[in-house]
């Protein structure tokens, strides 16, 4: 007999998805946002959300703290910083990713979407802009 199956298989088995899944969330928390498929974003929102809960809970206690894994070692200690820096600034009790619906994909018709955190750490990004428009113009100076 044929049971119904929860979400999206999104064409891969078992453990395929959920390292799909894993990638997908470590592009958000890296660049705050990501372009891909509807039907991943529709997945993705609440793997995302679970993780970034878990995160507020973890605060507090590290073996909570600890539930939250990567793909790789050393990626991750700076992943799971940026995620609680991103649970520290949203004061809210979920929603945190917000879907937009984005024009289909040229070469097979898909449909687009983005994903982002509705609170995002705009700190960092800041200095960042700063830092590339210091070496901009440091590299104009040399040319001089």
């Amino acid at each position: 007999m044929n049971k119904r199956t929860k979400g999206r298989s999104l064409g891969r088995e078992r453990d395929q998805k959920r390292a799909l899944l894993r990638t997908l969330l470590v592009g958000l928390i890296s660049n705050n946002k990501i372009i891909t498929t509807l039907a991943k974003a529709k997945e993705l929102k609440p793997f995302a959300e679970r993780k970034l809960t878990l995160a507020k809970r973890g605060l507090d206690d590290q073996k909570k703290a600890s539930k939250i894994r990567f793909l790789k070692k050393d990626l991750s200690i700076d992943l799971i910083e940026k995620l609680f820096e991103i649970a520290k600034i949203s004061n809210r009790k979920g929603g945190y990713t917000r879907i937009v619906k984005l024009m289909n994909r040229k070469s097979d018709a898909s449909k687009m979407a983005m994903i982002e955190w509705v609170d995002k750490p705009e700190i960092k990004e800041t200095k960042k802009k700063e830092k590339f428009n210091q070496d901009k113009e440091e590299k104009a100076n040399k040319k001089n």
